[in-house]
């Protein structure tokens, strides 16, 4: 990732000034100077979020099979840090994926999980909300599911819909939804506060390729059946979507928990730096191997292997 490939195609917002941290390992896939750049192009950090001045795709973008390879790249390496927090049994990293209709949550998270082991990761995708989840908080059907310690787990939208989609329906009122925002910014802090990373991806995707793409959802009919009402909806209403974004985007990007923005028309390119952050947030977490049972290093174990080897 260099600085040209991250040229937009229109005026974006001012520079965003990254994290930084001094535990970044020294043989990192995402060294120091390439964060840098993917935070100034892509992190919130408490800047008012205005999508339209965000880009949804870039200009000088590597070759397809460039990007490709790097992501292959990117995803053997994500599966070597997440068993490495699963091992160390310390670390906790939730990671929330939320976009418009069509944005390719699915289709991220494939990418990045295609080389990772099972108990390395795992996604958890919320759909419409049960009777009995609604019958509770709108927190109440996620916090089974955040990860406990060495767990690693995706959320394929999250608690942010119980935000989002009153905010659009208008079936709450203005002082129920800043109660929401302020209780998701909470729920958020005791995650933190209890040694998870929490990790927040925005896919952003235009209006255009937003039509483009239900477009060929409904003209292949292998995939005629995801299109539903509520996509219509939502592709009818992009402006109205966008804004409901923006509010909460805005009002939920804290210290401990940033947004992050990512041009999501490009599906490659997407792929490649949602890769690029979850690989760079597990560089810079102090990850190490655990030391070996001291009762299986004393073990007479290795004396009879070494004479059964004949050495």
């Amino acid at each position: 990732m260099t600085k040209a490939e991250l040229k937009p195609d229109a005026k974006t917002s001012k520079r965003r000034e990254p994290k930084r941290s001094e535990k970044v390992l020294p043989d990192a896939l995402v060294p120091e100077s390439q964060w840098e750049i993917l935070g100034q192009a892509c992190m919130v950090n408490g800047k008012a979020v205005r999508l339209r001045q965000w880009p949804t795709r870039y200009g000088d973008m590597p070759t397809k099979e460039d990007m490709h390879e790097r992501v292959d790249q990117l995803s053997e390496r994500l599966n070597h840090l997440l068993t490495c927090l699963y091992a160390q049994g310390q670390h906790k990293l939730l990671v929330i994926l939320q976009g418009m209709d069509t944005a390719g949550k699915d289709g991220a998270a494939r990418a990045i999980m295609r080389s990772v082991h099972p108990m390395a990761l795992r996604m958890v995708s919320f759909k419409v909300p049960s009777a009995e989840e609604t019958a509770h908080d709108f927190l109440w059907r996620v916090h089974p599911h955040v990860p406990g310690a060495g767990q690693s787990v995706i959320f394929n939208r999250s608690h942010y819909d119980g935000i989002i989609l009153p905010i659009i329906q208008g079936n709450l009122p203005a002082h129920r939804i800043e109660e929401r925002i302020r209780q998701a910014n909470d729920f958020e802090r005791l995650l933190v506060e209890t040694d998870t990373t929490v990790l927040k991806i925005f896919l952003n995707i235009s209006r255009e390729e937003q039509h483009q793409r239900m477009v060929e959802r409904w003209e292949t009919p292998d995939k005629r059946w995801k299109l539903t009402e509520k996509d219509l909806h939502c592709g009818e209403n992009y402006s109205m979507y966008a804004n409901a974004y923006e509010q909460v985007l805005e009002k939920t990007c804290t210290k401990q928990a940033p947004w992050w923005i990512i041009p999501a028309d490009h599906k490659g390119f997407r792929n490649m730096l949602v890769a690029e952050i979850l690989v760079g947030t597990l560089e810079r977490m102090g990850l190490a191997w655990p030391e070996p049972d001291p009762a299986v290093a004393k073990s007479e174990f290795w004396k009879k292997s070494s004479t059964v080897h004949g050495t």
